[in-house]
């Protein structure tokens, strides 16, 4: 370790540390007084004494992101001086001129209270081999008194790389140094870092990391969380609390919410029971509750929520056309106001497509309710999802939170190649966010023209294709589950399927529709009919009987950003189970009345 007292009277700092501050500042002949005082954790308001710092035991403070850093941590050095003299060792002296920038930090290397030392680049091979035993002869050779507190920022630097035997060495050295100090021993973590991988190392070495709290930032708030703390009403698990920051110190306060577990619960916030709901969301229904309030529209509910911590938005899910600025709130919302805001998107002019549903989800609403719901189960939901607090993750970019949930601007007949090719893309788009869609082998019927059963098909939805080979038309339905593929089937088709095919094949895995896919390529080799010049309109609204269409090729539509999901009152409903899963196709004909379907050897989640 470079090391050096560098408020030592004696003797000035060692070349090469905090030499950028050597030659500005001088320390004083100040002395410490003895008396000890509580030292505070740098956050104001916290209850029952969670907000003080313990002595004797190592305590592990981390910083999830920068602004949680720069929140913090000069607010914890400033209070540990407030209550005595401070040691503090980091691992550059960058943060540390940052740091003497503060009056009162100043102030107190000048009067010799506040002692800096940096690390030398060889000291982790020296942890390697003995643990903490060089930093600490180092500490303790050049003027360590026993009434300073000890901070160490940057202590991931001490820690990384080391092996199990090495972390039990120096939670072994931790443990016995806080047991001779009478202040607080703290271990600072600052960004970047994982925590994913660091909060478990620190749990299970209890003697390195007896206290654990960790501060992440939400939106224009904070959140801390307490993996393990001491209260005044006893010890503490995996205990949340919010915090604000005060416009004119810069310090961190808590805002009196709180929650608990490790998927957080919420336990109490001051907007708990809150609820904001669009005027059409609540619409012909009786028996609204008087605290509601009710507002006209979305621009309305954005500028209400604007200060929300934990209330409950209800907007309604409006019509087609609506989908875009409902998505957009959905996501203003999620990304602006902590997760302990509730999200609610009831239907209430037609049903949202599955991917629509999906989509909002993935955007950050808290739930989608059915338009078959009725108000007093409603009420219900609502009081049940009360405590929940939003804990999946949505990006940042509306477009690409929205990407893998939108069907590509095709719909209607396609050529068995350029079939084929997009059914795919939308099976590789939706992979990894458990969509599923249906594909269905309908076998013709021997009297039955191939382009009478093809101009009895139309599809009204993006995503929806179909096409044709030398026995039988394919049809791929997006987002469409199995519960709902044989109503699909009936909206699809303008004549009963009795009357164009002698059997169907169905299936709702993956593998099984690549498999079809695999076949379908396959005929292509013997040579398969492409209609796409006789069909140029089919995808158009049914008339009342069949008739011969234009011959005029149809446009393909341009590829460009994701397409907004459609709803009608007249498409899919909500499925009531989860499609089955199968390892490998498992379709065989079977009669129209009898649907051949996978073998489920699982459930997928949607």
């Amino acid at each position: 370790m470079s090391s050096a007292a560098s408020s030592l009277r004696k003797n000035p700092p060692a070349s090469g540390v905090l030499r950028s501050l050597a030659t500005r500042l001088w320390p004083s002949k100040g002395a410490a007084g003895n008396a000890l005082r509580p030292t505070n954790i740098g956050i104001a308001g916290l209850p029952d004494g969670i907000g003080q710092l313990p002595a004797h035991v190592p305590v592990s403070l981390v910083a999830a992101d920068s602004r949680s850093a720069a929140a913090w941590f000069p607010a914890l050095i400033e209070d540990a001086l407030a209550a005595g003299p401070l040691g503090l060792v980091a691992s550059g002296t960058q943060w540390l001129d940052e740091l003497l920038e503060r009056p009162a930090v100043q102030a107190a290397y000048q009067t010799g209270r506040l002692r800096l030392w940096t690390l030398s680049p060889g000291l982790h091979a020296q942890v390697q081999r003995n643990g903490l035993s060089a930093l600490l002869q180092e500490l303790e050779r050049t003027g360590l008194p026993t009434q300073h507190a000890l901070y160490l920022y940057d202590a991931q630097h001490l820690l990384s790389g080391l092996n199990m035997a090495q972390l039990a060495r120096v939670s072994d050295q931790l443990s016995t140094l806080c047991r001779q100090r009478p202040r607080p021993v703290v271990l600072g973590f600052t960004p970047p870092l994982d925590t994913s991988a660091l909060l478990p190392t620190l749990r299970n070495l209890c003697q390195m990391s007896m206290h654990i709290a960790t501060l992440h930032a939400d939106a224009d708030r904070w959140r801390l969380s307490l993996d393990r703390w001491s209260s005044d009403t006893g010890a503490l698990f995996q205990t949340g609390f919010g915090l604000v920051q005060d416009a004119s110190t810069q310090r961190l306060a808590a805002d009196g919410t709180r929650t608990q577990g490790a998927t957080p619960e919420l336990v109490t916030a001051a907007d708990q029971w809150s609820v904001l709901a669009t005027r059409a969301s609540v619409e012909g229904q009786r028996g609204i509750p008087g605290h509601w309030r009710i507002v006209d529209g979305l621009e309305d509910i954005e500028v209400a929520a604007a200060t929300c911590v934990a209330s409950t938005v209800l907007i309604d899910a409006g019509s087609a056309s609506d989908f875009e600025s409902r998505a957009r709130l959905v996501h203003h919302l999620r990304l602006s106001r902590p997760p302990t805001l509730k999200i609610v998107v009831r239907e209430n002019l037609g049903k949202l497509r599955t991917h629509s549903e999906q989509a909002l989800l993935q955007l950050g609403a808290s739930v989608v309710v059915y338009k078959e719901v009725g108000f007093s189960r409603l009420l219900q939901l609502l009081q049940d999802i009360n405590a929940q607090s939003h804990t999946r993750k949505v990006h940042p970019d509306y477009a690409l939170a929205l990407d893998s949930f939108m069907p590509p601007r095709e719909r209607g007949y396609q050529a068995p190649a350029r079939f084929c090719t997009l059914v795919r893309g939308m099976l590789d788009r939706t992979h990894d966010i458990g969509l599923s869609h249906s594909m269905v082998r309908l076998n013709m019927l021997d009297q039955m023209p191939h382009i009478d059963a093809l101009r009895a098909c139309h599809t009204s939805r993006d995503g929806d294709l179909f096409t044709a080979d030398h026995e039988a038309i394919y049809v791929f339905l997006f987002a469409c589950r199995e519960p709902d593929v044989e109503l699909a089937l009936q909206r699809v088709f303008a004549l009963p399927l009795t009357q164009l095919f002698t059997s169907q094949a169905t299936d709702c895995s993956a593998p099984g529709i690549r498999a079809m896919t695999d076949q379908l390529q396959e005929t292509l080799r013997k040579g398969v009919p492409d209609y796409s010049a006789i069909l140029a309109d089919v995808s158009a609204p049914p008339a009342a009987v069949l008739v011969n269409s234009s011959a005029t090729p149809k446009a393909q539509a341009p590829k460009a950003t994701p397409t907004l999901p459609q709803h009608n009152p007249l498409e899919d409903p909500q499925p009531s189970a989860q499609p089955p899963v199968a390892a490998s196709p498992q379709v065989r004909p079977r009669p129209i009345g009898r649907r051949a379907v996978p073998r489920a050897l699982g459930r997928a989640s949607a």
